[in-house]
């Protein structure tokens, strides 16, 4: 078997400087016995071999498994310790380390023709990253949920939830950016700071921001038409004024387009199903102009889009599903089509981002109490899983993706890890 973990730390080292940026990393305590950098090597490669908790990771060290590649002349900690330090660090220092390794990509062309139909599309969405009824594994800045049960009694649920934003329709999805939702405040809020916060780090960095229903607010989409990106909001209330005034309009005509089209193309080659096993009979009623959505600063283009699933040998394999977008981009500019697949693609978020995270990347676990030691751990999450989704797709040959999974990658990794022989501060 290749030496895959020895691999990826020497490209992510090489290229993206990860383990130097730990080393500047700023320790607020005083006189440690232990090494931030060691600390910090020893987290992130734990979140590698799927640990789910700090006394895992203190587990995999004291069975020897960092002991190849850490610096062995200063003890390396205990759970306790990685609390501890973690909580005295600034988690807005891990922010940066994402945001290298983000605009390093983008300059090595990661995206070059785009990620749908030459535009870079981003998604946003909100995930909830933990909840627990123990109060002692909460953290002291947990969302807050009161229940009634069945019996009147009450039962109260901390948890975390967070916004974050990631490209999709191509690979790799990575996650520019997650935004931790207070205590006290909606997602909505939340998002506004994330689209703010992103556009103030990366300026130009996507074409079109696409968001769910729930984000169909005037705030949301005024801030992406003052960023000078296009919008492509899906919008399932009927209540909205702009979508009945559509409906009213549609209703008189035949749809713009009526085709049948599939996701399944060179972009999506991850895709098992779509446009393999089944295709989409598609019909869309598509107008601009629309000037009905209170506070919205432009006039907006409505698309009523109805679908049915159909498989290659003509059986239905869906009632049809109405869908509404609301874009300020001109048909001139964002084809109907494009438009149609950025609804499918907002998805990725869901599918595989925010699923991913979880599954592989320990994010639905709370490792400590303190809030900025769970944001740094959130954080080191989205920096292991953007960098290994960038080894697997830009440094491996191509043929390795064509055969084996990511999920496989990330096997192979852990099998290799005891064969690291140097030091992660060697960039050779």
């Amino acid at each position: 078997m290749k030496p895959r973990a020895r691999q990826l730390f020497k490209y992510i080292n090489k290229v993206y400087g990860i383990f130097q940026s730990f080393s500047l990393v700023s320790d607020g305590r005083v006189n440690p016995s232990v090494s931030l950098n060691n600390i910090l090597v020893v987290l992130f490669s734990a979140i590698i071999l799927k640990a789910q908790s700090f006394n895992m990771a203190e587990s995999y060290l004291r069975q020897g498994y960092f002991n190849k590649f850490l610096d062995s002349s200063k003890s390396k900690g205990s759970a306790d310790t990685f609390g501890y330090a973690l909580a005295r660090t600034i988690f807005q220092e891990f922010i940066k380390i994402s945001d290298v390794v983000i605009k390093k990509a983008r300059y090595g062309k990661v995206y070059q023709g785009g990620t749908i139909d030459g535009f870079k599309v981003t998604a946003l969405d909100g995930s909830e990253a933990f909840r627990t009824k123990s109060e002692s594994w909460s953290c002291e800045e947990c969302r807050i949920t009161e229940r009634t049960k069945e019996d009147g009694s009450k039962e109260i649920e901390y948890h975390e939830d967070i916004v974050g934003a990631c490209y999709v329709g191509r690979h790799p999805n990575l996650v520019l950016g997650i935004e931790r939702v207070g205590r006290g405040e909606g997602e909505i809020t939340a998002a506004m700071r994330l689209l703010k916060d992103l556009y103030r780090r990366h300026n130009r960095y996507t074409d079109i921001i696409t968001l769910d229903s729930l984000y169909a607010k005037a705030p949301i989409i005024n801030e992406i038409i003052d960023q000078n990106m296009i919008a492509v909001i899906r919008v399932k209330q009927q209540n909205y004024h702009i979508i009945s005034d559509a409906e009213g309009l549609f209703s008189g005509r035949e749809p713009d387009l009526s085709t049948k089209l599939s996701l399944n193309s060179s972009w999506y080659t991850d895709d098992n199903t779509s446009g393999r096993k089944y295709y989409y009979r598609v019909r869309i009623w598509d107008s601009p102009g629309f000037e009905s959505w209170a506070g919205v600063k432009v006039p907006l283009r409505v698309l009523r889009i109805e679908e049915t699933r159909v498989s290659h040998t003509g059986k239905v394999l869906s009632e049809p599903v109405v869908t509404h977008l609301v874009t300020n981009a001109d048909e001139a500019t964002v084809p109907t089509e494009t438009l149609w697949r950025i609804l499918h693609r907002r998805w990725d978020i869901e599918n595989k981002v925010f699923h991913d995270l979880k599954k592989f990347w320990g994010f639905g676990h709370n490792y400590h109490h303190d809030s900025t030691a769970f944001m740094v751990m959130l954080w080191m999450a989205v920096i292991a899983m953007n960098l290994t989704l960038l080894f697997y797709h830009r440094r491996l040959p191509a043929s390795f993706s064509r055969n084996h999974s990511f999920e496989s990658l990330l096997g192979a990794i852990k099998m290799t890890i005891l064969s690291v022989d140097r030091t992660l501060w060697d960039p050779g």
